[in-house]
């Protein structure tokens, strides 16, 4: 597999052209889990090297939300595609953070325009 980006948690990266971006929005939870792990495996399939998930429309995230992120990222380095993370509220990036996931994940800028938008709505 290639390192798209060796220093994680090193600061933000632009977005890449290429990407695919799913627009993540609502809250990531119990009640949710199932709905956005299916669509996150759904981007999957349509994503070249690197899929993104853009957290900005986030407005709240629990364990079962943060396991279902964890579990897409282990799928996607088996399909040799790398998952990064953009734009988190200020409260999701603490979580991420605290739970060390920050360093697991590439952060990436939120630019407009850039990769192709499935959206994913969760509740």
């Amino acid at each position: 597999m290639t390192t798209l980006h060796p220093h994680l948690g090193a600061g933000l990266w632009p977005i890449p052209a290429s990407a695919t971006i799913v627009h993540l929005r609502g809250e990531l939870d119990l009640a949710t889990r199932e709905t956005l792990r299916e669509r996150l495996l759904r981007a999957l399939r349509h994503s070249t090297s690197l899929l993104i998930l853009d957290l900005s429309g986030v407005s709240f995230c629990d364990a079962a939300g943060l396991g279902v992120v964890v579990g897409v990222q282990q799928r996607a380095r088996s399909l040799d595609i790398a998952l990064g993370l953009a734009a988190p509220r200020p409260h999701l990036a603490r979580v991420l953070r605290l739970t060390g996931l920050d360093r697991s994940f590439p952060m990436y800028d939120t630019t407009p325009g850039r990769g192709s938008s499935r959206p994913a709505a969760a509740r």
